[in-house]
């Protein structure tokens, strides 16, 4: 599937009721219809589907038989992410016909003293110089790697590919990297995005695909008035909503958030009573576990995970062989507050 489309597939898995991924490749999810609101008699009845044809999705629904592309569907049940959409699509055409180059006067000598936030809303988006790992071949080892993580396709269209990383982000923070002298290189990094709801770029996480790396993960904020979170821009905070360590931990739970520092700050975060926070699985980690304590403390909900599971974090977990759906129930099933949460969290730590 093309990667806009597959991109709002992502969104409407947080806004469309009893949305489910049921495959991967071609594309195939569930919902209940919000055209003809599916049946009235049976609220677990989900009779709406995105299927992928041809490159992009349709959707079709078994009640009221409408069927649609991405784009008139959009247009039919939320206006403002129609808006966007024809806006993305017009960015990817423009993308593939040519590199964004900023004009040579808008780069001006970095004053470390008065450092404003770059405003990308004229000049284009930094993410048009770098690739989107759904744009890349096949056999790239950038998407080998995102594969071999099991990254579902539904969520991939949220990572980039920078071949040269330190040489992109001096393009946007002129001097924040050293430039590598040979024999060194400038080496490739998966760039993770913190985007906000309209849309602009304040920050990202990247990872090195070298795992003998000294700096494996590195952030970097353009905007340092904002939240290191990952996942502002599709995230809905009046549903329920998971805030993860790690981003790409995050790509695999709907309606998902990653906070970069993970120390359970909600700066950033809405209606945090519908927030569910999951740490990693490091009962020994004393940083760990002061931070799920703190959370608890101020009366959120945390994840602590029942004894069985033995890996460390949510991609591990999803490697071992449990899916999606069963990673979600188990969580949703092992989440507390308050003085259950402090009762749980003590047998947890003694693990």
């Amino acid at each position: 599937m093309n990667a806009t489309d597959l991109k709002y597939a992502g969104i409407l898995s947080t806004r469309l009721e009893r949305y489910s991924v049921k495959e991967n490749a071609p594309y195939r999810a569930n919902f209940r219809c919000p055209i003809c609101g599916d049946s009235q008699k049976s609220k677990t009845k989900a009779r709406g589907w995105i299927l992928e044809k041809d490159n992009s999705a349709i959707t079709y629904c078994h009640n009221c038989n409408a069927s649609h592309g991405m784009r008139n569907f959009l247009k039919i049940v939320d206006h403002n992410l129609y808006n966007e959409y024809i806006i993305d699509t017009a960015l990817d055409k423009k993308a593939r016909r040519e590199l964004f180059n900023p004009p040579k006067e808008d780069i001006k000598p970095l004053d470390k003293l008065i450092m404003k936030a770059p405003n990308f809303k004229k000049k284009g988006s930094p993410l048009l110089k770098i690739n989107k790992i759904s744009s890349l071949a096949h056999d790239h080892k950038a998407k080998l790697y995102v594969q071999s993580r099991q990254i579902p396709a539904s969520t991939q269209y949220k990572l980039y590919y920078a071949p040269k990383f330190n040489e992109w982000v001096n393009s946007i923070i002129p001097g924040k990297l050293p430039t590598p002298r040979p024999p060194q290189r400038d080496g490739p990094r998966l760039v993770m995005p913190f985007i906000d709801k309209d849309g602009n770029l304040f920050g990202f996480n990247a990872r090195s695909f070298s795992e003998s790396s000294g700096l494996r993960y590195i952030t970097i904020m353009i905007d340092e008035d904002m939240p290191k979170i990952f996942g502002l821009d599709t995230v809905n905070f009046k549903k329920k909503y998971y805030v993860i360590e790690g981003p790409i931990d995050s790509l695999f739970l709907p309606n998902a958030v990653a906070m970069a520092g993970a120390d359970g700050n909600a700066s950033g975060l809405e209606e945090t009573h519908n927030a569910v926070f999951v740490f990693d699985n490091e009962p020994r980690n004393k940083e760990i576990v002061s931070r799920m304590s703190k959370c608890i403390d101020k009366g959120y909900n945390v994840c602590i995970w029942p004894e069985n599971v033995l890996h460390k974090d949510i991609n591990d977990v999803i490697m071992s062989g449990m899916t999606q759906e069963q990673l979600k129930r188990m969580i949703d099933e092992h989440t507390y507050r308050g003085l259950e949460g402090k009762l749980q969290l003590s047998y947890w730590k003694k693990c």
